[in-house]
């Protein structure tokens, strides 16, 4: 079912004037980041979203000129999602047609479209970090508005990090898109999704093997499109804790890993339940320590964030380690056993 289908069902849609709408969105998958949020809140509801999960989200790239780490190929995610079309418009043509951003965005959701764009968080009230403080240029999700109360429903991870469904108003909004100062089309183009009909997707064992060796061989994956230089899987986590010295350890990058840790276990599961893996059970047992160990590792990395004592960084580089070395075993394993 479409997401106009999905509306007109809910009754979004009536004739004349519409005063409000609200798109369908669901629980996150995955959220370290907000590309991860949105498109797992849109297609999450499906039971056919699990194989295309569990075929990908597997090796980890750590860019240097970014300080960032992301699930590869992260940049091409909302492309290549089975159940998402995606249209870019540019800020020229959005300011040939349109009298202002907020007009754009009301048009779009009518049509059935949520929103992704940048705006600078310091004029959206929700992000009480930057809030009237400092200038962050970073992505919002759009998923609804109300003419009545003057607010879009959005959503991004505004709380410390944690990624969470808001309001803010239309004016914050305005200020914030039109503040994004910059020549670099990247940050001034909105980009529509909406969903297609609902098509089969089926789990990719091959792909799945072939990723697990890259993650644990580290191995640089092929694409055309990144010119960036980077690491990959298992060294770029090692490499984490390598330089921080006295700074603040980044806890996306923690909570990425640990995301990472917690899909594995849910794809392993997935492998046993549809008899794709055989006798997996004592590695999926095996594995669940490796999740647990990579949650506490999060927590230790925001205790040290707070009291920067050296044993903490210490535990936490050879908790790594070991976690790493315990998961290299169980994976391969895990690819051992799967039925080509």
């Amino acid at each position: 079912m479409t997401t106009l289908e999905l509306m007109q069902e809910a009754g979004c849609i009536h004739r004349g004037s519409i005063m409000k709408v609200e798109l369908p969105v669901h629980d996150t998958i995955i959220n370290t980041f907000n590309i991860y949020g949105s498109i797992t809140s849109i297609i999450s509801n499906k039971e056919q979203c699990w194989p295309w999960m569990y075929n990908n989200f597997i090796q980890i790239r750590y860019v240097y000129d970014w300080n960032v780490y992301f699930f590869d190929h992260h940049h091409l995610l909302i492309d290549n999602c089975p159940w998402l079309d995606h249209h870019v418009i540019p800020k020229y043509f959005i300011e040939s047609k349109w009298n202002s951003i907020v007009e754009l965005i009301i048009d779009s959701l009518n049509s059935g479209n949520y929103l992704y764009l940048f705006v600078d968080r310091y004029h959206i009230s929700a992000a009480k970090e930057f809030y009237k403080k400092s200038p962050c240029i970073h992505e919002i999700f759009i998923y609804g508005y109300n003419i009545e109360t003057r607010e879009l429903l959005v959503a991004d991870n505004l709380q410390n990090g944690k990624y969470i469904q808001t309001v803010c108003t239309f004016e914050e909004i305005e200020l914030g898109y039109n503040a994004v100062d910059t020549d670099n089309n990247f940050y001034l183009d909105v980009h529509l999704l909406s969903l297609k009909e609902e098509n089969k997707y089926n789990i990719n064992i091959s792909q799945i093997a072939q990723s697990l060796n890259n993650y644990l061989d580290s191995t640089c994956s092929m694409d055309v499109s990144f010119k960036e230089r980077t690491l990959f899987g298992q060294k770029a986590i090692l490499f984490s804790v390598e330089n921080v010295a006295d700074q603040k350890i980044d806890i996306r990058a923690f909570h990425l890993f640990w995301e990472h840790k917690h899909l594995m276990f849910s794809r392993i599961n997935y492998l046993i339940q549809h008899n794709v893996l055989s006798e997996g059970q004592c590695l999926l047992d095996s594995y669940r320590s490796i999740r647990d160990k990579f949650e506490s590792l999060r927590n230790l990395a925001l205790k040290y964030n707070i009291t920067k004592e050296n044993k903490l960084l210490t535990k936490i580089h050879s908790h790594i380690v070991e976690g790493l070395s315990e998961e290299k075993q169980i994976l391969m394993e895990v690819k051992d056993r799967l039925y080509l």
